[in-house]
């Protein structure tokens, strides 16, 4: 899924293309031909079924978004992660029910591919800002080939990699290993979309890439906040340097963590502490608690989550992310929060303990939790409670499940009762 048109992947290419892909509401089949020729051959994924390429407006898209999460049963799993996230202090910063995403979605999507369709998207109307206003395609053409590009691999990934599409419902409460597998798709996709527009083995540099990202000026959605636009982009800056490293073995093998993603250069495909907590769930319901929702933040989450509720923390605070995995239970009348964190070192624990501390108020403020907040440093492990689970701190700890992983099956594996 395009969701920009990345000017950063791309130095200003001379000549023109004729005809054009969209004269007169039409896509010009000759130029997708083209298109599709040059990707398979860029991407060395050779074309094994015919493409469906369509054309469609803003309106017909946020239609197909909305089909999608109907087809796909959304509703309930979206109202448990507004919950779930509502009791993390995650509100401020959205989107966080399916409606929201759909809008956000579909006012900034250039183009996007649906598996189950099999039929790939291009928008041939500008994205839009929140407040309507409109940001012009400066690329022009050549932004919707670039798309269209982006959108070929996408289609050509699934004929050649569709474990890479599985929407298997473990996935839904593993938000940090779908980031991570989102990074891996369309970083190839960027990677391959550019190199079929003529930069065959003049890849950019990714660290140029990365940093050419931070300015809003490359980006649509420039009046949304720092660390949406921040989540929005990572896939696609992050994961264009995972594809740049990894080649094609970054959809052979899949990640599993954005750790994986953001260190790729210098830990490689590191293991992690995968923690299943179901059997405490099963504890709590003997206690009165109902589990809401359950998650894994990962380390990126983790900094967003952490500059969300004070924007100074230091990034020493989620640098030697481990693993961890935390839940939302109802405990009668309260909301309750716990979760169990991993570090490398004990000094990595510390340091993030006392980031949690720090904002450990405005966390409970913003969550409307009624008790306040433990935390407890055991070890390589941080442990966090509120009040009406704080009693139930060394049975958490205890039957928590942990697991080192290293590859998305291992981590699939280590939840069963998800499955």
């Amino acid at each position: 899924m395009n969701r920009r048109n990345l000017l950063i992947l791309l130095p200003i290419v001379a000549g023109c293309m004729s005809p054009q892909l969209i004269v007169n509401g039409q896509l010009d089949q000759s130029r997708i031909q083209d298109t599709v020729s040059r990707v398979s051959y860029a991407s060395g994924l050779p074309v094994s079924r015919p493409l469906s390429v369509t054309l469609v407006n803003r309106a017909e898209l946020q239609e197909i978004y909305r089909e999608r999460a109907a087809t796909a049963g959304e509703s309930d799993y979206w109202a448990a992660r507004r919950t779930g996230y509502a009791a993390m202090g995650f509100l401020p910063e959205g989107p966080h029910d399916a409606q929201e995403q759909i809008g956000l979605l579909s006012r900034s999507v250039a183009g996007m591919y649906i598996p189950r369709k099999e039929t790939l998207y291009v928008v041939g109307e500008p994205a839009v800002s929140e407040k309507g206003g409109i940001y012009l395609n400066s690329m022009g053409d050549l932004g919707n080939e670039l798309t269209l590009a982006h959108e070929v691999v996408h289609a050509l990934q699934h004929q050649h990699y569709p474990d890479a599409f599985e929407q298997a419902p473990v996935w839904l409460q593993q938000t940090d290993a779908s980031t991570a597998l989102q990074a891996a798709i369309e970083g190839d996709a960027n990677l391959r979309a550019a190199q079929s527009m003529g930069l065959l083995g003049r890849a950019r540099d990714p660290e140029d890439v990365i940093e050419m990202s931070r300015d809003s000026t490359f980006q649509p959605l420039s009046d949304a906040s720092a660390l949406v636009r921040e989540r929005m982009v990572f896939p696609y800056v992050y994961g264009y340097r995972f594809a740049y490293h990894e080649g094609q073995n970054g959809l052979k093998s899949l990640p599993a963590s954005t750790e994986q993603i953001i260190h790729i250069e210098t830990k490689g495909r590191s293991p992690f502490l995968a923690i299943d907590l179901s059997q405490f769930a099963a504890i709590g319901e003997t206690i009165g608690c109902r589990v809401m929702f359950q998650d894994s933040m990962g380390e990126l989450l983790l900094s967003i989550w952490l500059r969300s509720l004070d924007s100074t923390t230091d990034q020493s605070a989620w640098n030697g992310w481990d693993g961890d995995r935390w839940m939302v239970a109802e405990c009668g009348l309260s909301r309750e929060v716990a979760w169990l964190t991993s570090w490398d070192t004990e000094q990595d624990a510390v340091e993030f303990e006392k980031a949690v501390t720090k904002v450990a108020s405005e966390w409970q403020w913003r969550a409307n939790l009624k008790s306040a907040l433990t935390t407890s440093v055991r070890g390589r492990e941080v442990v966090i409670t509120s009040g009406g689970l704080r009693q139930q701190i060394d049975t958490f700890t205890q039957v928590a499940k942990r697991k080192r992983v290293s590859t998305r099956g291992e981590l699939a594996a280590h939840f069963p009762l998800a499955r």
